[in-house]
């Protein structure tokens, strides 16, 4: 193999014009989520109302009320920003800082969508030049395959991730999502077994094999038709159902980076005057190198954690592991808390059980039985991953255990210190239901680190390769 001419053909110049017209599309789509994102009251809803936040980064506090708007509309004059080639690169980092801010305030209305979008922009900051469409300018090839292999990496590596049983054998989640479909639409074809079979494999094989269909020139037209027929099918499949907003439309957007910059040329007849090829620093070369690898390497970090990832959630995040499970909670009330005042010894439950609730009441009981007068709100979303990333339950109860310690000194002058347990029955991918939680440890004592949750989360009982 000879390197060097690798590396020459790395660094040969192509026209910008293909991340040109693919900023300002991509920009055009995110324009639509921003703005939503604004009107919608996301901010208010999701930010400010609930009693407690999980983010990604200890220590990280949500801004003042105000401030929080104004990030809002900086976020979206940014976003317009990015329309404009003079100002692209700067509009699009201040894009990605809000933006990004936003979503590392709380786990529980993070996804994968965000993230790709995140790292898009982070990579167009890195290997976009300013452009416009009179005079061509120049990149190394490196810059465009950048983007078009961290869109491959997505989808192969959300393909890797469904090669598992629950998706070959028993085709979930994909029943539990097409059943959910069934019951908005009440169409009987959602829950056709040879649709359901049909819907697995497929999304299997696209995910496994597209990327690879979008290199190769030769199979690139049949590709761009896949994935336009997959991600329209997918917008009407999770409408309602969902959280996957304008992804379908973005990773159509994408297909702009597989198109050759000579097609763009002949149709805008660009000026060849003052051509100035750019070079990219052989630091930011290694740089984005070692940042694909890592995007190829994070997502199977969950192979060193205790656990089956995708019941106990550890490794889940950052990983494409899309629509890759379904877990229906059989508890009333989807979780039962239960204090006891603080025992002797820590370690064993003790002491007078001083009150009970669950998830759903939470709000409305603690209100009622200790006249709290904290905000206790959660967002649906937030009681949904509670359920579904259950390392995120030791900051609630620690933030619950909190606010009755502070009324019961207020009231009552008493210091008490409370213990805090769970209970959580839970039907993973259809099969049979079994307690998530260890009953006997109390959660305030367990520290937020979702590595340590291997001792007081109960292991699956019936592995994936464990099928009847």
């Amino acid at each position: 193999m000879d390197w060097k001419k690798i590396i020459n053909w790395l660094n040969e110049p192509v026209l910008n014009i293909s991340i040109t017209i693919f900023r300002i599309v991509f920009a055009s789509v995110l324009l639509i989520q921003t703005y939503y994102f604004l009107v919608s009251g996301f901010i208010e809803n999701n930010i400010i109302k609930p009693f407690i936040l999980f983010p990604f980064i200890k220590g990280l506090e949500p801004l003042s009320e105000f401030n929080l708007i104004l990030t809002g509309y900086l976020m979206l004059v940014a976003n317009i920003g990015m329309l404009f080639n003079k100002i692209s690169r700067v509009s699009t980092l201040v894009f990605l800082l809000c933006f990004t801010y936003f979503w590392l305030l709380d786990k529980s209305y993070y996804n994968n969508h965000y993230y790709f979008i995140s790292i898009i922009c982070f990579l167009i900051c890195v290997t976009g030049v300013h452009s416009n469409f009179k005079f061509k300018t120049y990149v190394p090839r490196f810059s465009i395959l950048a983007l078009q292999y961290m869109v491959v990496i997505i989808y192969f590596v959300g393909g890797i991730n469904k090669l598992n049983p629950y998706w070959l054998i028993e085709l979930q989640p994909m029943s539990f999502i097409l059943e959910a479909k069934c019951d908005q639409t009440e169409n009987m074809l959602f829950i056709n077994p040879l649709l359901i079979a049909c819907m697995s494999y497929f999304g299997l094989l696209f995910d496994l094999f597209i990327g690879f269909i979008l290199i190769l020139k030769k199979s690139r037209f049949i590709g761009f038709i896949f994935v336009i027929v997959f991600n329209i099918i997918n917008h009407f499949l999770f409408a309602k159902i969902g959280e996957i907003g304008i992804f379908p439309f973005v990773m159509i957007a994408t297909l702009i980076l597989f198109i050759e910059p000579d097609y763009f040329n002949k149709i805008l007849r660009i000026n060849d005057e003052d051509k100035k090829p750019q070079k990219n620093y052989q630091f930011t070369n290694r740089f984005i190198c070692l940042f694909l690898i890592i995007q190829l390497l994070l997502p199977f970090r969950h192979v060193f954690f205790k656990g089956y990832v995708d019941y106990n959630g550890i490794g889940q995040r950052f990983s494409w592991r899309m629509k890759t499970m379904c877990k229906e909670s059989l508890t009333p009330g989807r979780i039962n808390f239960k204090v006891y005042r603080e025992a002797f010894d820590k370690n064993k439950r003790g002491g007078i059980l001083f009150l009970g609730f669950n998830l759903n009441n939470m709000e409305s009981f603690l209100n009622t039985k200790l006249g709290i007068e904290s905000n206790l709100y959660l967002t649906d979303n937030q009681k949904e991953k509670l359920l579904y990333y259950p390392d995120l339950l030791p900051s609630f109860a620690t933030a619950i255990e909190k606010i009755i310690h502070t009324e019961i000194l207020k009231k009552y002058n008493n210091d008490l210190n409370f213990l805090i347990y769970a209970e959580i029955n839970v039907k993973f991918m259809d099969r049979v239901a079994q307690n998530m939680i260890n009953p006997n440890i109390d959660l305030t004592s367990i520290t937020s680190n979702s590595i340590n949750t291997n001792y007081w989360l109960l292991d699956l009982k019936q592995k994936p390769w464990e099928i009847d």
